[in-house]
């Protein structure tokens, strides 16, 4: 079966021009609001939530934390104009899966869109260099644990399988899984016991 792809925009004509190039590989559906979005997203059950900003009602920001809240797995990437490294920021901190300007070419959409889907994150290389030079977000700021990869690095230290961590968590098990590649990534760690040694470091154990 194709994955499922929301597309959340109130510009109609420059939603069904994206769609429209989607169609040829993914299910795609089309909305024009924040409420619509998290109606169509319970039934729906996308992989992947393409959103704007700048909506009517909410915020593509509201959005966010609300697919966040519920613990969907969908991934996230937003496609907007705001390219200002505040809004960069926060969607960071938001933990969104890519961002990509909307002047984008059709062809870095579609390769954005893959490489999330296979769990990559994909931010355009010019405004994340940007925001990485102006925040000096290099080197240990930039692999700081968040407070979910915490959550589970709890549960695994206390042997916890993948799909126990993923009921307690209200997520997927493809999410917990993306969460213990981060934790070895950024911990520098090989396996569990190189995940315990960390543990005791900051003082989790």
């Amino acid at each position: 079966m194709p994955y499922k792809i929301i597309i959340v925009d109130d510009h109609k004509v420059f939603a069904e021009s994206i769609a429209s190039i989607l169609r040829n590989k993914y299910e795609v559906v089309e909305v024009t609001s924040v409420e619509k979005a998290l109606q169509i997203v319970k039934t729906f059950s996308p992989d992947l939530i393409l959103t704007d900003l700048q909506l009517p009602d909410q915020d593509g920001f509201f959005l966010i934390k609300s697919i966040k809240k519920q613990g969907l797995p969908a991934k996230i990437l937003v496609l907007s104009s705001l390219a200002n490294q505040a809004t960069i920021h926060k969607l960071v901190q938001l933990e969104v899966n890519g961002f990509l300007n909307k002047n984008v070419s059709s062809i870095d959409l579609l390769n954005a869109i893959q490489k999330i889907i296979q769990g990559e994150s994909y931010f355009q290389a010019d405004i994340y260099n940007d925001y990485i030079k102006n925040f000096k977000l290099k080197s240990e700021k930039v692999n700081e644990i968040t407070p979910r990869e915490i959550d589970v690095l709890k549960l695994i230290i206390e042997e916890k399988t993948t799909s126990e961590i993923a009921e307690i968590l209200n997520i997927s098990s493809y999410t917990v899984e993306g969460y213990r590649k981060n934790l070895l990534y950024k911990t520098g760690a090989t396996n569990v016991v190189g995940l315990i040694k960390y543990a005791m470091k900051i003082n989790l154990i």
